[in-house]
């Protein structure tokens, strides 16, 4: 039944044996190419897999494969046999190719973070590709390299390679068959073109055995955003709030105003502290701390990405929910922070980070916040220091900096921040400390020991302080940007990893002047900060109001609402122990009671009541086109 179809278009198309032979060497290894990567994320999952689930994974991947396949068909038909017609396979070949090495990068891009590719995340590397170019290089292993390298060269010279030895096999012989005529071609192009059409539909219809991971990366890629249109004017009747643009700071106590040291600890979950779990060796200093401190025992990060971390600790609003570091442009941040409120006040101001200044637009970042000095790594001293990974050096190389600074304004209030990097990816322990065998995972040990750095880090930041005579009255918070993903959920590292380990992080509030321990339950985030600080220092905010509460009065009633840094992957709110995720229809929502599965385990969604969910669903939206609105309305 099919061989007249197919031997129609054979005929009408016009392709000689070595076309067709050319065409099958590039497009049936493509399809099986695609294919084999599916197999391989499905066996990265970890997850067991019935024949009929994996049928269902692959047949978006296979169905895209055969659609260029078969589009790649048509294009040779189109093309008279001569000269135009090798143009056209040359044309062919290039796109073919180029569709293999980007299935490859999304492929890749899977396995180093458990999340698919996204048209979003091609957005934001290619706009910030003067930034990332050493991350690139960081996972670009030769092993790497070499597949890369030989998916381009099969690709543009096996076809042509095994079309050569074929000839030379059999002799050269011309075709005696007339050429079709141009009518004929163009039916065989049409149909072809058609065929390619209909597969392309039947690869993007929903798969029962999953959403976005079911789907060939390329084609969720262009899909993710027609999909996520319709969540795009979802406030649902949102309330937008003024935001805090002019804000003062009216002092309310007496005495000598106290410093405040800012530490955020790079990429460190709550989950791997000794803090949250005493069985963990990695941060014994940081649980002695705890022992005269206030500790959020249920601290969020906002956005998990760093810079938006940092504006939110900084300045006590949520970031701008994008991919675009908007906090870094003129007027990107709706609301003062603290640094400048203080500034007002007299107080002197420092960043210092052992990162460069480069990655994600840091030092036009801390100039928004209104930090007077910045030392990112460019301007530090480097001997004796070694590299942490692809954009910093070990957080040591800031002690001098540090010391130096704190000497020179050791007579005023002051304010500084600091921003670690040891424990960002791709963990690796500095020599200057032993590493220890505190994980199987070799990935996940190696993190761990960045972790028990980070902890020696702060020791000996605020040993300098006591060094200094400036601890006693000195207000020090230390807190994290956001956790960080091994596989638990699926995900690694941080900006999708909407789960505990990528959100949940450690936050405490050391005050050597009131040394006592307090725990606060409800959960909090980063948010929290600019609040407690103002009031720690005998502040009080005038000119309008922060969100948060501070944390040494929280109410603990508002839900804790948390988005992906890339936008339409997810967002979720946590009101009390209840923790409700949604993924924008990339898989299904999830439902967590964290009073008895704080790991996030067991997803309840089935046995909660829909219009509950939906209203949970709703919120979420709204607060999202919210922050946005009055992102755009203050950038404007």
């Amino acid at each position: 039944m099919l061989e007249r179809p197919v031997d129609r278009f054979a005929g009408s198309a016009g392709l000689s044996r070595d076309d067709w032979l050319r065409i099958l060497t590039l497009t049936v290894p493509f399809v099986l190419y695609l294919v084999s990567l599916k197999l391989l994320r499905i066996h990265a999952r970890h997850e067991p897999a019935s024949v009929s689930t994996i049928l269902g994974l692959v047949r978006s991947d296979g169905l895209t494969g055969t659609a260029v396949a078969v589009a790649a068909l048509g294009a040779l038909a189109l093309a008279p046999p001569g000269r135009r017609r090798s143009v056209t396979f040359a044309v062919v070949t290039v796109a073919v190719t180029v569709v293999a090495l980007l299935q490859t990068v999304a492929h890749l891009f899977y396995l180093k973070t458990g999340s698919p590719f996204d048209l979003a995340v091609a957005e934001a590397a290619w706009n910030t590709r003067s930034e990332i170019g050493d991350l690139v290089g960081s996972q670009l292993s030769d092993g790497y390299t070499a597949w890369l390298v030989a998916v381009g060269a099969w690709c543009l010279l096996g076809p042509a390679t095994v079309a050569l030895l074929a000839r030379r096999r059999r002799g050269h012989r011309r075709s005696s068959r007339r050429p079709p005529s141009d009518p004929s071609r163009q039916r065989a192009a049409v149909l072809a073109g058609s065929l390619a059409i209909a597969l392309m539909l039947l690869a993007a219809l929903p798969s029962a055995s999953g959403t976005s991971f079911a789907r060939d990366p390329l084609l969720n890629a262009a899909l993710s955003p027609l999909e996520a249109m319709r969540y795009a004017q979802a406030s649902g009747g949102a309330t937008l709030t003024d935001p805090p643009l002019h804000t003062r700071l009216q002092r309310s106590g007496s005495g000598k105003p106290p410093n405040v040291v800012l530490v955020f600890l790079e990429s460190v979950r709550s989950i791997s502290t000794t803090v949250d779990d005493p069985d963990n060796a990695t941060t014994p200093f940081l649980a002695k701390l705890a022992k005269t401190s206030l500790v959020a025992e249920n601290a969020y990060t906002v956005v998990p990405h760093t810079s938006k971390a940092l504006t939110a600790g900084n300045c006590g609003v949520t970031p701008p929910l994008d991919m675009n570091v908007t906090e870094a442009k003129p007027d990107g941040i709706p609301g003062r922070c603290l640094p400048a409120l203080l500034t007002e006040q007299g107080y002197a101001t420092a960043f210092f980070q052992s990162a460069t200044e480069h990655y994600d637009s840091r030092r036009e970042l801390v100039h928004n916040f209104g930090y007077g000095d910045f030392f990112p790594e460019d301007v530090m001293d480097k001997d004796g220091f070694v590299p942490a990974n692809y954009f910093g050096w070990e957080d040591d190389i800031m002690l001098g900096p540090s010391r130096t600074w704190l000497t020179k304004h050791r007579n005023q209030p002051f304010l500084t921040g600091y921003l670690s990097v040891t424990s960002h990816h791709d963990y690796r322990v500095p020599t200057t400390i032993d590493t220890e065998h505190l994980s199987d995972d070799p990935e996940l040990n190696a993190y761990l020991n960045t972790v028990r750095y980070g902890d020696r880090f702060v020791q000996r930041l605020i040993q300098q302080y006591k060094d200094l005579g400036l601890y006693d009255n000195t207000v020090f918070v230390i807190m994290a940007d956001h956790g960080e993903g091994f596989g638990e959920h699926g995900l690694r590292q941080h900006d999708n990893t909407i789960y505990t380990e990528g959100v949940k992080i450690p936050l405490l509030v050391h005050d050597p002047r009131t040394p006592r321990a307090r725990r606060v339950e409800a959960p909090v985030q980063l948010t929290s900060v600019l609040p407690t600080v103002v009031e720690r220092l005998g502040f009080d905010v005038t000119g309008g109001t922060y969100p948060a509460d501070s944390l040494d009065a929280v109410r603990g009633q508002d839900p804790v609402r948390i988005a992906c840094y890339v936008d339409n992957a997810c967002l979720a709110s946590i009101t009390g122990t209840e923790k409700y995720i949604f993924h924008f229809g990339r898989q299904p929502d999830e439902y967590f009671d964290l009073a008895t599965d704080p790991q996030e385990r067991h997803n309840l969604i089935s046995q909660q009541d829909p219009d509950h969910i939906a209203a949970l669903r709703a919120d979420l939206l709204r607060w999202r086109a919210q922050v946005r609105s009055q992102t755009a309305r203050h950038g404007s």
